[in-house]
């Protein structure tokens, strides 16, 4: 009897190992399952639901949860309903049709890979069927109007999910991180039918969407930025060029969660200084505290011009500020670069090359 129960505990631990079953993580996770229909040419996606999300925002407490999903290449999307519950179940499926250009005939799963993002709604969402833009439903059907039995399943899809994807009060929403699968023949395990397999359920630790890893165990306690440096120089020595730009930021939930709390929305200032004098400073677009964003680069860098001879006394400031409904300020971390750091170097030791760090606010 005890080497049976040992067998079955046993089993239990690697079915959580390989992220069949629940497991014992303090990240948010999501559940999901993926079937194939060879037939019909179509993957149907049901989001199960999701566990030890975020219960508080600052001082805000989430309205609800949803989850989108997105195949790509195609980047057809879908959208759940919202629940108010932090350990929210959804048993929403999707129906993604293969038959795109992207679609391989040998193999229609070759290439293709599911995104799961979990986001918070800080805010009740309206969300009635007439408030769906008329040109999101025809963009939405058009995909092959010829192909009556797609076109079938694409509106089953769109009765069981109510919504479609797209950008709707995304200023009220969080994003709390994302889960991707790639797909392959081997992880359909459950046969259904002749043509119509399935993976198990799936249980996946959300992850940091820009880096892939987890944001809390990598990331310093205010946060990080990726930022991208390249020294240019010039003929005379007088006017060399540093050029910084800001590409990504990205923090733990804890951090974010500590934004909320200071209130106002984030900005990214970059400032250069050469012997303690000013040369140039600009600041980013805001954005609303995430845990993970790619910034626009034309709106990041900083290009500054200073002399050969002061380089050693150019220092550049990276500040993540946050600004109020009051116009109040709040430095929530910075990075100073300056001629003793790694980074600045790497630039001068190798003009014309663009270095690309991923650096911890301090």
């Amino acid at each position: 009897m005890e080497q049976k129960f040992n067998k079955l505990f046993n089993s239990l631990n690697i079915n959580n190992k390989i992220g069949f079953g629940p497991s014992e993580t303090d990240h948010p996770q999501i559940g999901f399952k993926v079937t194939y229909s060879e037939n019909e040419k179509v993957l149907r996606i049901k989001v199960i639901g999701a566990r030890k999300l975020p219960a508080v925002y600052g001082s805000i407490k989430p309205k609800g949860y949803l989850v989108k999903v997105t195949v790509f290449p195609e980047k057809e999307k879908f959208e759940t309903k919202i629940v108010v519950n932090p350990t929210p179940i959804f048993n929403e499926e999707f129906i993604f049709p293969l038959t795109s250009p992207y679609t391989s005939r040998s193999d229609p799963l070759k290439g293709k890979f599911i995104s799961f993002t979990i986001y918070a709604n800080l805010e009740d969402e309206q969300e009635t069927s007439g408030t769906t833009p008329k040109h999101v439903l025809k963009r939405f059907f058009s995909f092959n109007e010829n192909n009556t039995d797609l076109v079938e399943l694409r509106k089953k899809s769109v009765r069981t999910s109510g919504r479609k994807s797209y950008r709707n009060s995304l200023n009220n929403r969080r994003t709390v991180g994302a889960v991707t699968y790639y797909l392959d023949s081997k992880v359909f395990t459950q046969n259904i039918s002749g043509k119509e397999v399935s993976t198990p359920d799936i249980w996946r630790t959300v992850k940091d969407i820009t880096g892939g890893t987890i944001a809390a165990t990598r990331d310093g306690n205010k946060g990080s930025v990726e930022i991208s440096l390249q020294y240019a120089v010039s003929e005379d020595g007088n006017n060399d060029v540093v050029e910084i730009s800001v590409t990504k930021f990205r923090c733990s939930v804890q951090t974010m969660q500590d934004h909320e709390k200071v209130g106002g929305q984030l900005y990214i200032k970059i400032t250069a200084f050469e012997r303690e004098d000013l040369v140039q400073k600009m600041k980013s677009d805001k954005f609303e505290p995430t845990i993970s964003l790619k910034l626009d680069e034309s709106t990041s860098t900083l290009r500054a011009t200073v002399t050969q001879y002061n380089l050693n006394y150019v220092k550049i400031l990276v500040r993540l500020i946050s600004r109020n409904m009051v116009g109040k300020k709040e430095v929530l971390g910075k990075i100073e670069i300056d001629k003793n750091s790694e980074v600045w170097k790497e630039i001068v030791s190798k003009p014309s090359e663009k270095i690309t760090r991923m650096m911890n606010l301090q």
